[in-house]
């Protein structure tokens, strides 16, 4: 152990970054790729001003404009919206039937887009983006060969291009859910403690990220946080070995897994040192009584491998609440916090709980 004035001697790495908005990053693609093909049907227009050139251009500007607002909103409401992006993706292939509608033959090149937005779709959002987006490009394919000149005339290659969207949209299907079964996989393994099989640091920060993130837009009341460190680990150690050391580790953890609240979370962060996060907490009357449970799980476990054992617990309880400042809610300044009030009850003997103070936030 290190000294209580000394927190971060374990070298804890409490960082949390949020992955890349998926919709951001598909509203900036509109941005950019309808840019460039409204300058090139620009030029077109502009150097050659047919009919099709010209209603090509209208057409690509209008969805130029549709990819700037949606960049726009989706910039200023950054909450996740599953009407919105099934507006969007909709949206997707409806103007891009318009754009291959009004300029025929000449936007032909365009049919890359259908593609384009199947991959983005289905990539980024899951298969029943996909499938959206797939049921919208073969109604818009549909239209086009009853509607438009050129189409109608050549209604076998638009079955052709129908019959590749269907082809394609089944593939990726099959291709995202193997790629989804394996991702969990891997995310399971990454996000999981070997020895006792709670969730690890990594996971734990993701959770408390998200976490933070409800809390602080008004989606969830409080959540607790408890740091615990075993008091009398060290001497099952030293007196029985690791095997046995490890055994009492796994105990415990099957333990309080189980006494802990399905939308509670417990991770190990290494050694001894274990956390719940308790969501959905009323105050610090309600952080003590989880608190009490373990200590009520460690009173219970007596034995472990046919050894006795004696070991208790020092816990640090920080409280997340919507009242607490936006600058304590980082992941580092929390952890800080629990941290140094774990030491405090260290300090007061064994199986004491202590709450973190205004002052434990402080660098």
């Amino acid at each position: 152990m290190g000294q209580p004035n000394d927190p971060f001697h374990r070298q804890r790495g409490y960082v949390w970054s949020p992955h890349l908005d998926p919709e951001k990053e598909q509203a900036t693609l509109r941005v950019i790729l309808g840019g460039l093909a409204t300058a090139v049907y620009g030029a077109l227009a502009w150097s050659a001003p047919t009919h099709a050139a010209v209603a090509s251009f209208h057409a690509l500007t209008l969805y130029l404009i549709y990819g700037v607002a949606t960049w726009l909103i989706i910039s200023r409401m950054q909450r996740q919206s599953n009407l919105r992006l099934a507006f969007t993706t909709l949206a997707d292939q409806v103007l891009l039937a318009v754009i291959l509608g009004a300029g025929g033959a000449l936007t032909l090149p365009m049919l890359w887009a259908v593609f384009l937005f199947l991959i983005g779709a289905g990539g980024r959002h899951g298969k029943r983006a996909l499938a959206l987006s797939c049921a919208t490009a073969l109604v818009g394919l549909v239209a086009l060969s009853v509607l438009q000149p050129w189409w109608m005339i050549n209604r076998s290659a638009a079955l052709g291009i129908g019959l590749s969207v269907l082809g394609a949209s089944i593939y990726l299907a099959v291709l995202i859910g193997r790629l989804g079964s394996a991702n969990r996989d891997l995310a399971l393994k990454a996000g999981t403690d070997p020895l006792t099989g709670l969730s690890n640091r990594y996971m734990l920060e993701q959770t408390i990220g998200r976490a933070v993130m409800a809390i602080s837009t008004g989606q969830e009341g409080a959540t607790a946080l408890l740091l615990i460190d075993l008091d009398g680990f060290k001497e099952v150690n030293d007196t029985y070995g690791h095997e046995v050391g490890d055994a009492v580790l796994q105990t415990f953890a099957a333990l309080l897994a189980r006494r802990v609240r399905t939308t509670d979370t417990v991770a190990r962060l290494g050694g001894d040192e274990f956390v719940v996060l308790a969501r959905h907490v009323t105050g610090n009357h309600a952080v003590q009584t989880v608190a009490n449970g373990v200590h009520a799980v460690l009173t219970e476990m007596r034995s472990v491998q046919d050894r006795m054992v004696n070991v208790s617990a020092s816990i640090g309880a920080c409280l997340i609440s919507p009242e607490l400042s936006p600058g304590y809610r980082d992941i580092a300044a929390l952890m800080r916090a629990a941290d140094r009030a774990m030491y405090r009850a260290k300090a007061l003997g064994k199986g004491q709980t202590v709450f973190a103070e205004n002052a434990d936030f402080e660098t």
